[in-house]
């Protein structure tokens, strides 16, 4: 049985109550960094997808911090669970305390309680993973997936980044985004061919961006993910600041032109009654001023 259709959900959202302002960053103090905070940051932020595992000595070279001061910084983030010592080794992973925090994060979102209704229904309208994104520094943000497929390997995507020039929620999140900003994002993070099939010719980008702004909607045809095809459309506010984006992705078996076509309309309306909530985006809750 087919669940309840969008507009219901747009009757039901109009009378919650959206009682969550975002932060006012800009009225904070500029030159407040604590230096040793920045430090420890910065060391949680040397280890990534690439390099899960690092030594005193790969961070010091990183970081260029004194090893003395290094090595302390090190032994309190272990102390509060922020990182741990690989056994029989002297490398270092970060550690459980970051899960339970992003744990944390996702779950508290306010954008939850109006986003995944949607996405439910979605998933099960067109059963096909549904992914709900935001952008945070250039990058796609990956807050959440629901997958159709029980069977299927599921794994959290939440707290995930890709470039956004690969991915249908990139895509269409840069269709409306400043000409200035765009350029500035793809300056800054590159056009890395993913796959054989990435955009990686500026120009000819530029034109698919054009193409998704006139009908609404972005795809990904095997660009981040050979077998995978991907449709998305941009969440933007009611004054049309790029909040996020919702997306539905399948194989290339499974997403027809047709099947595309028809869940690009749905995502249409589904964004659309997403819009009065945009603000609940971490993107637009992380804007200054």
């Amino acid at each position: 049985m087919k669940s309840k259709s969008i507009l219901y959900h747009k009757e039901v959202f109009n009378i919650k109550q959206d009682h969550l302002v975002s932060p006012n960053i800009s009225a904070q103090p500029k030159n407040n960094t604590v230096t040793a905070v920045d430090k420890a940051l910065k060391i949680l932020d040397a280890f990534t997808y690439g390099q899960p595992e690092l030594s005193l000595a790969q961070l010091n070279r990183m970081l260029k911090i004194p090893k003395t001061t290094l090595f302390n910084h090190i032994c309190t983030l272990e102390r509060a669970g922020f990182l741990y010592k690989v056994n029989n080794t002297q490398n270092y992973r970060l550690g459980y305390k970051l899960m339970e925090l992003n744990y944390f994060a996702h779950s508290s979102l306010p954008i939850m309680p109006y986003a995944v209704p949607l996405m439910e229904e979605l998933c099960s309208t067109f059963d096909e993973n549904v992914y709900l994104t935001t952008h945070i520094d250039g990058r796609v943000l990956y807050l959440k997936c629901l997958h159709a497929n029980v069977h299927s390997i599921a794994y959290s995507v939440s707290g995930k980044t890709l470039p956004m020039h690969c991915t249908s929620c990139g895509k269409a999140m840069l269709s409306y985004m400043p000409h200035e900003e765009v350029v500035r994002i793809l300056e800054t993070h590159g056009m890395p061919a993913i796959t054989q099939k990435t955009h990686t010719d500026f120009d000819s980008f530029m034109e698919e961006l054009a193409l998704c702004r006139e009908r609404g909607y972005a795809t990904d045809d095997e660009e981040e993910s050979i077998g995978g095809r991907c449709v998305a459309v941009a969440v933007r506010t009611p004054i049309g600041n790029v909040a996020g984006a919702l997306s539905i992705s399948g194989s290339v078996m499974s997403m027809t032109d047709d099947k595309v076509s028809g869940c690009a309309n749905t995502l249409l309306e589904a964004c659309h009654v997403l819009m009065p909530h945009a603000h609940l985006f971490p993107a637009i809750q992380l804007q200054k001023g």
